[in-house]
């Protein structure tokens, strides 16, 4: 159970931080790269991370760990199906004001796949600290610790992995189709840990 659970946390915890990184280089071609476009990607990163834990909070109290195999799934999807069709909708940006183009790009790139995968985390961290026996704070923070931990350690070394090794060799369109792949086995993943719950 617990296997699982990491593998789903590394796998989602990898592609996060890897696809804001591929996201910065799928603005280039249509806003540039200005101070304008990083403050956009930090700034819709953070406002769809900090509404997703609070959505986890909701979905942990109301049990419905279903929700975590959907987002992820969502997420994956959303992003493959970017490869295909970022460039028509973000042609809309070359009419727009440069500070209105980097965040209209930022919510197109940004907010569904971040929001989906910011939900990850805090579910998994609950649903361990659900299952195990020692006492309740201290299993709470413990889960919470080696998740994030783990996320963080996994976003490090698959952004690393994206940069320097895949992205100059395969270019960044299959960068991000390993990486919604991997978005797509985190929720398959994830369901099974759910069902295996309940079964």
């Amino acid at each position: 159970m617990k296997f699982i659970a990491y593998s789903i946390i590394f796998l989602e915890g990898g592609a996060l931080l890897s696809y804001e990184l591929m996201a910065a280089k799928m603005y280039t071609p249509h806003v540039g790269s200005t101070l304008y476009v990083w403050t956009s990607i930090l700034t819709l990163t953070l406002i769809s991370l900090a509404i997703s834990y609070r959505l986890s909070q909701f979905f942990i109290d109301k049990k419905q760990w279903k929700i975590l195999p959907i987002a992820l799934i969502v997420a994956g999807l959303y992003i493959l199906l970017l490869v295909f069709t970022r460039n028509e909708i973000l042609a809309l940006t070359y009419r727009m004001e440069l500070k209105a183009a980097s965040l209209f790009t930022g919510v197109v790139l940004l907010f569904i796949p971040i929001l989906c995968m910011g939900i990850t985390s805090p579910m998994i961290s609950a649903k361990l600290a659900s299952l195990d026996e020692t006492d309740g704070n201290q299993r709470a923070g413990n889960s919470a610790g080696i998740i994030y931990g783990i996320g963080t350690l996994s976003g490090v070394l698959l952004t690393l992995l994206c940069l320097f090794a895949l992205m100059p060799i395969i270019g960044v369109n299959f960068v991000i189709v390993i990486l919604a792949l991997m978005l797509l086995l985190s929720g398959t993943l994830s369901y099974f840990l759910i069902k295996n719950q309940h079964d």
